[in-house]
């Protein structure tokens, strides 16, 4: 009698389910010991022999310690969903490192720095971040429930889908941050800085924004019914299409705010300056502008019905000059705070100088020495940097919307957490320069000179690099999406876990590239060349890789699902697995893989993560 044939399938169902409960009970992190980033371990071994001494190597290998990186210098390191819970990391330096789907229950980051650093899917619940540095920092998909942000630094990072639950905004240095979209609802921003900050289309409800910052903030559509916006200073806020039914604004300065379209039905507006204000189209009806200084222009077409206009000053206000500083400027100066705007500084030497804070917006600073200042968190908006000698100049976190570097020398500069966009850099240098966490929308490098120059986590959308060589420029971590570099020279560049769908790599040369756990999502690299390049864990799905040469690169864990792959050329030295072929079981072998590696693509994530959260603390 002969044994009953078992089909294939069963077998497989076997398998896939055994898998499945073996699955549902494994952690989603990694320990140290499955770090494997060669720089990483390095920093680690020697912040780790500069803790234990002598102990470190019986320490390590049985494992039985807490993790104290406390003062060491980790920037840049990749701890990719590894367990960090409970880790002594205050005062360390994590910039530019990647922590994405990291465990940091708990972790103590006090003063730590984090410039530019990707904590997307993060898990920091109950983690002490007070006084960190998180400029430019990507929180997107982060959990951030219960922890202590005071003092902190979230100048220019993007807190988009970020999970905020229980979260304090105390102290907190906001300003340029993107929180488009965020429920900020019923939130108490005590003196927190949202100047410049995106909450565009935001949930405000009954949010207090008394005592915080919110000078030239975005609140286009926002919701800010209920708020509490009182004795506050809004100049120059757009709240066009904003929903301000109730809101208190009594006594707030609202010059020169755009208020086109927005719903002020019922709202408190006694006191408050609207001089300069854009009040079109909106609805004042039933709102109280009793003393209110306001255009009676700015009246004309719009709904007061019952509105209460009682001693309304309708006296357009003076143009304010701000005198003249010059004389305070030399080598050496140190000028916390001060203001500089408008002034004709041009050929003067002030190298050496400390200028934190200090605003020196569409002043002329043209051939001027500059060698070692320091405009960290200064004002150079608009700014005339032409020429200029800046070697060694530090201007973290520093507004330089618009400013003009053409033809300056920016080696070594540090721009860290700054806002950049649309500023100029045309024939400049950059050997050694730092961009980690930098805002550079539609900034122009046409024709400088890249070298040894980091833009780690920085956000590039549409810059120009017309002319440039990019070859061996640190892009870990940084947002190009649409970013066009066809034609490029980009050998030996580090795109590692980069976010650049849709970018254009046609006939680009990336050989010896890193683009491992990188976005490229529909990007097209028709004709490019990734000899050699490392792309571990990169999600190409819906790339179009027409003729691409992958010769001796590194394609395991990558998703090609619905890419174009018409011409790819590949050989024996090309590493391929299961999840570059097409057969039903390398798909089912794939999707075990995939399991097993934490963070394996594809990557795009929607609102699941924040929208199914489910809370820890009551």
């Amino acid at each position: 009698m002969s044994k009953p044939h078992i089909p294939f399938f069963v077998y497989l169902g076997v398998i896939l389910l055994l898998f499945g409960i073996w699955a549902s009970f494994d952690e989603p992190y990694t320990t140290l010991d499955g770090v494997t980033d060669k720089e990483t371990i390095k920093k680690i071994s020697n912040c780790e022999k500069s803790k234990f001494g002598s102990n470190y190597e019986n320490i390590i290998l049985t494992g039985n310690y807490d993790i104290d990186w406390s003062n060491c210098d980790l920037s840049n390191v990749v701890l990719r969903y590894t367990q960090l819970n409970n880790a002594n990391l205050n005062g360390v330096n994590l910039s530019g490192a990647d922590l994405t789907g990291a465990d940091l229950i708990g972790a103590e980051l006090i003063g730590a720095e984090l410039f530019g650093v990707d904590l997307r899917q993060a898990d920091l619940f109950q983690a002490n971040l007070q006084d960190a540095i998180l400029d430019g920092a990507d929180l997107r998909d982060t959990s951030l429930e219960n922890a202590n942000l005071d003092h902190a630094s979230l100048r220019h990072a993007y807190i988009y889908k970020t999970i905020l639950a229980n979260t304090e905004f105390t102290n907190v240095d906001a300003s340029y941050a993107n929180f488009c979209g965020q429920d900020l609802s019923y939130k108490v921003f005590y003196k927190t800085n949202l100047s410049g900050a995106n909450l565009a289309h935001t949930n405000l409800k009954f949010t207090n924004l008394q005592n915080a910052k919110i000078i030239n903030t975005e609140f286009i559509d926002a919701d800010l019914s209920g708020a509490n916006l009182s004795e506050n200073e809004i100049i120059g806020a757009n709240l066009s299409g904003a929903n301000l039914y109730g809101a208190n604004l009594r006594n707030s300065d609202l010059s020169g705010a755009n208020l086109y379209g927005a719903n002020l039905r019922n709202s408190d507006l006694s006191g408050a300056n609207l001089y300069g204000a854009n009040l079109r189209n909106s609805d004042l009806s039933g709102a109280d502008i009793q003393n209110a200084k306001i255009d009676e222009n700015d009246l004309t077409n719009n709904e007061t019905n019952n509105a209460e206009l009682k001693e309304v000053d309708m006296i357009q206000s003076d143009t304010q000059q701000v005198s003249s500083k010059k004389a305070m400027l030399h080598k050496y100066t140190t000028a916390k705070n001060e203001n500089f705007s408008n002034l004709d500084l041009r050929n003067m030497d002030i190298s050496e100088s400390g200028l934190p804070y200090s605003n020196f917006s569409f002043s002329n600073l043209s051939n001027a020495k500059l060698a070692h200042v320091d405009f960290s968190n200064a004002n150079l908006s608009y700014a005339d940097l032409t020429h200029t000698d800046l070697l060694g100049a530090d201007f973290s976190s520093a507004n330089l919307i618009g400013t003009n570097f053409t033809g300056a020398n920016l080696s070594s500069v540090k721009f860290s957490g700054a806002n950049a966009e649309n500023a100029i850099f045309k024939n400049a240098k950059l050997f050694g320069t730092e961009f980690t966490g930098t805002l550079l929308k539609n900034s122009d490098f046409s024709d400088s000179i890249i070298k040894a120059t980091k833009f780690s986590g920085a956000f590039l959308s549409n810059a120009k690099f017309r002319n440039t060589d990019l070859s061996n420029v640190d892009f870990h971590g940084a947002h190009m999406i649409n970013q066009d570099f066809s034609q490029k020279k980009l050998i030996n560049s580090n795109f590692r876990n980069a976010l650049l769908q849709g970018v254009n790599f046609d006939n680009v040369n990336l050989r010896n590239a890193d683009l491992s756990y990188a976005y490229l999502n529909s990007a097209s690299l028709i004709n490019a060349n990734l000899e050699k390049s490392r792309a571990f864990s990169t999600d190409f799905g819906g790339a179009d890789l027409t003729n691409v040469n992958f010769g001796g690169a590194d394609l395991t864990n990558s998703y090609f699902k619905n890419s174009k792959m018409d011409g790819i050329k590949l050989s024996s030295e090309t590493k391929t697995d299961s999840c570059f072929k097409q057969n039903f079981l390398d798909k089912v072998i794939c999707k075990i893989q995939r399991i097993i590696i934490a963070g394996s693509p594809p990557y795009e994530t929607y609102f699941e993560l924040r929208d199914e959260y489910v809370l820890r603390t009551d």
